[in-house]
């Protein structure tokens, strides 16, 4: 998906968190987002926006010398390890455990740093096992995963993970495909990272790799030779979140991908409204 204009203020109002989360001085944090401004001119619109955003956060954590969302990553990982046994029962207790599985892995895609506004985990749950879908395509869903023989699964954001991992658990009670588990290459914003998937337990459920890029979003042509070989030769994709949404979008792949809606580029792509919740095939 391409940049549009819209995405311009989104693109300085992360930076200016992402520089105060890092406890720059402010005359750092101006010289941030005005060093951002004079680079907007060599960004070409037809770059997703998380091709933009990769580097401009690198150069926020190269100044800060350090992860500036680590802490977060890990907090975001221990309260949502908190709700496990209690989502894991709910499934369980559930009439149809897959789709309660699917609705509770969406939910857990509210749990964003990289994005405007506050979010309430709870609200969220109580809310994605309620409400219609904006885009629900999920007899396709279950199709795909039948016939797949080799599942990637995407990941987005720390928390998030733990949802993601009750999907998977799920997915391979029910259905035959091996799944792999795919992370960020190295910290961008609340992204998952190799430590996140351990943190969690991940790595016990199934086989989990690095993309081997840093990009908030799955770059085709910033990943790794392992990933793209994987990428390449499995069955099916899922990917969890708007920034690999944003990246992915168009590829001629058998993808599905689950999100909440964040903006309105996003909503206008998908026909949907801000704050929809989304299982949706490819167009690839």
């Amino acid at each position: 998906m391409r940049t549009y204009l819209d995405c311009i203020p989104c693109f300085f109002q992360q930076a200016l968190k992402t520089a105060r989360l890092a406890n720059l001085p402010e005359d750092e944090q101006q010289q941030i987002l005005i060093e951002f401004g004079r680079r907007l001119s060599e960004f070409s619109l037809q770059s997703s926006p998380p091709e933009i955003a990769l580097r401009l956060y690198a150069d926020i954590a190269a100044r800060a010398g350090r992860d500036p969302f680590k802490e977060i990553r890990e907090k975001s990982n221990r309260q949502v390890l908190d709700l496990y046994s209690g989502l894991q029962g709910r499934i369980e207790d559930s009439s149809d455990p897959f789709r309660t599985a699917v609705r509770l892995a969406i939910a857990g895609n509210v749990i964003d740093y990289g994005t405007p506004g506050e979010f309430d985990i709870m609200k969220e749950i109580e809310t994605v096992l309620e409400v219609e879908f904006g885009v629900f395509m999920f007899r396709e869903f279950q199709n795909a995963l039948r016939r797949a023989e080799t599942v990637l699964y995407l990941c987005d954001n720390a928390g998030e993970i733990v949802f993601d991992r009750l999907l998977i658990e799920e997915i391979k009670r029910q259905y035959q495909g091996e799944v792999i588990a795919v992370v960020r290459g190295g910290p961008v914003l609340n992204d998952v990272i190799m430590e996140d998937a351990r943190q969690i337990g991940l790595d016990r459920i199934c086989q989990v790799i690095s993309n081997g890029s840093n990009a908030p979003g799955t770059l085709i042509g910033d990943c790794s030779d392992e990933f793209l070989q994987l990428y390449h030769d499995t069955d099916l994709v899922i990917s969890k979140g708007q920034g690999n949404f944003e990246t992915l979008w168009g590829e001629e792949k058998n993808i599905f991908f689950l999100f909440k809606i964040k903006c309105a580029v996003v909503a206008r792509h998908v026909s949907g409204q801000v704050g929809d919740t989304v299982l949706l095939a490819s167009s690839g």
